[in-house]
């Protein structure tokens, strides 16, 4: 445990989680300004595609992150009440995106509705994380049982290996089509490939390939001159940005498993962006500063769910004011840094209530337990003693 303590304070973990909600923004960016439905063959559009396969990662760190900072945790009770402050946050921010898209969509919400679409991770449209996430924090203690029993460093890197293999290579091996020459010149103009390696586990198991990435660099300390990392991360991104073009050139961007957080260029530039923040020094940080990291650090997961708000707010009046789609790429440093900085302001927010909530609850539980208690010590305190007339 005393690993972990260490682990939790280290600034690394609260900057990476914070770059990878930060991603999440610049990447609904993208999506939201209209760049998918431009057509790429501009130097323009290479640049957002070379940005874009950087941000993509955004989702890989926070799954990543899970392993650093969760190795060591066991099966027990203790473990898995967490999980119910996780599923709370989630319901105050479905609740908060609920009444968004009542009072300024106009969207129809009942209180039937809201809790199917809260169950059913609709309520929050950004929610599928959460539904993800429940099911491997559920699995943790097994995966950590795996894992940690695994005897030996080599051993655990063949884990590495392998999951690399099944889940990520076919994104670099299974996407192309061999019978036919001019599909090499212009990628774009099909989608029939030719399957060489199995690819059924690529969509299932690659959370937990991070997860183990993430565990793997928690029990060792990986060094590695930080200007060579630092060149490595921006050349695997610019490489990813280049092959991205070139399997979109003349039409618009195509989704394939070579664009997205199984793509084998993510997982490496997700390993070389954890390594950088790991290996700089912290010592000389300021506490007030290592405080604040980690303050904004836990209002991030929420914030991720509440950005879908802003989103509705921003991205509707850029398309009204600028018409040319390849004009409001210039907006990412606007829109971006606003979103964020509102979003974890509403985070803020619905953390104090939950506090707040919380602490009622607990208060109110224990008032229960401590009249019942009151109640057995003496059966007939609260009946009211017969007066005589």
């Amino acid at each position: 445990m005393g690993i972990e303590k260490n682990i939790q304070r280290n600034p690394a973990a609260d900057i990476l989680r914070c770059l990878a909600f930060s991603f999440v923004v610049c990447v609904h960016f993208l999506r939201d300004s209209g760049f998918y439905q431009v057509t790429v063959e501009s130097t323009k559009t290479l640049m957002m595609l070379i940005g874009r396969s950087f941000f993509i990662i955004c989702v890989p760190l926070f799954m990543t992150l899970s392993g650093y900072l969760q190795r060591t945790k066991q099966l027990s009770g203790a473990y898995y009440k967490k999980l119910g402050k996780t599923y709370f946050a989630y319901v105050l921010a479905s609740i908060a995106c609920v009444v968004f898209s009542v009072l300024l969509l106009e969207k129809e919400w009942t209180l039937r509705s809201t809790i199917i679409g809260i169950l059913e991770f609709t309520a929050a449209p950004y929610a599928w994380y959460i539904e993800m996430y429940i099911g491997l924090f559920l699995l943790i203690p097994f995966l950590n049982l795996l894992y940690n029993n695994i005897p030996s460093r080599k051993w655990k890197r063949n884990l590495l290996i392998i999951g690399a293999c099944i889940v990520f290579l076919p994104s670099v091996v299974n996407v192309y089509n061999f019978d036919s020459v001019d599909w090499w010149r212009l990628p774009s103009s099909g989608s029939d490939f030719v399957e060489i390696i199995p690819n059924w586990w690529v969509t299932i198991l690659y959370p937990v390939i991070y997860y183990f990435l993430g565990c793997y660099l928690n029990e060792y300390k990986i060094r590695m001159n930080k200007w060579v990392n630092l060149f490595l991360i921006v050349y695997v991104a610019f490489i990813f940005g280049v092959y991205n073009y070139w399997r979109s050139f003349q039409g618009t961007f195509i989704w394939g498993v070579w664009s997205h957080y199984y793509s084998l260029f993510s997982f490496f530039l997700t390993m070389l962006l954890f390594l950088f923040f790991l290996n700089l020094k912290y010592d000389k940080l300021p506490a007030i500063l290592g405080k604040g990291l980690a303050k904004v650090s836990g209002l991030c997961m929420n914030a991720y769910l509440l950005s879908w708000i802003f989103d509705q707010l921003f991205y509707p009046i850029l398309k009204e004011k600028v018409s040319v789609i390849e004009d409001r790429f210039v907006y990412i440093f606007a829109i971006v840094p606003i979103v964020i900085v509102l979003s974890l302001l509403l985070s803020y927010v619905l953390q104090v209530l939950q506090n707040l909530l919380t602490d009622l609850t607990v208060k109110i539980i224990a008032g229960i337990r401590k009249i019942k208690a009151k109640h057995k010590e003496d059966p007939d305190s609260s009946v009211p003693a017969l007066q005589n007339e």
